[in-house]
């Protein structure tokens, strides 16, 4: 109780003023738990409320009573079969990955295959060098752009004063 009531001002300060060094923080936070509670008490509370009576009820009379040999039993059998089952969907689930991997590749393949054989293969090798050639420029014009952009922003930092925080950090001050 002492951690509540010391603590209470500044949580209190924090809860009620609009704009805090921490707004740009909260406020979406805030906002994603409002819509996420009001999406559950509009939607899902009406559709979950009776299974959830039913649940209780039954883990009620589960939790006052003995449990039984059979029901200890029936649990076991209940539990490995769902683990038997789960495992039957990831091997499936990993199998139709595994294929449609296959089949991606096997198509570039054949797609390559028939690129090659309509254009020829000096034509389709000139090809490949143009496009080695585009990529390998991108990615030096791509660096370039990179080091102008570090150099920027260690020129930014120098020229900051002792005191003064930089651009639109809403009091974040990093």
């Amino acid at each position: 109780m002492d951690l509540l009531q010391e603590n209470f001002p500044q949580l209190f300060y924090l809860y009620s003023t609009y704009y805090t060094p921490y707004a740009s923080y909260i406020h979406p936070l805030r906002r994603a738990l409002l819509l996420t509670q009001s999406y559950f008490y509009r939607y899902a509370f009406p559709t979950l409320y009776p299974f959830y009576a039913l649940t209780l009820r039954l883990l009620g009379s589960v939790f006052t009573e003995q449990p039984s040999l059979a029901s200890l039993t029936l649990l076991a059998v209940l539990l490995l079969v769902s683990l038997k089952l789960m495992d039957v969907l990831r091997r499936a689930i990993v199998s139709w990955i595994a294929f449609a991997i296959r089949m991606i590749i096997y198509a570039s393949v054949v797609l390559v295959g028939v690129w090659v054989y309509q254009r020829g293969l000096e034509q389709s090798l000139e090809d490949l060098g143009w496009t080695i050639g585009l990529l390998a420029g991108l990615g030096e014009q791509g660096e370039k752009m990179g080091r102008a952009r570090a150099a920027r922003r260690a020129k930014e930092a120098r020229s900051i004063p002792e005191g003064h925080y930089r651009g639109r950090t809403r009091g974040a001050r990093w």
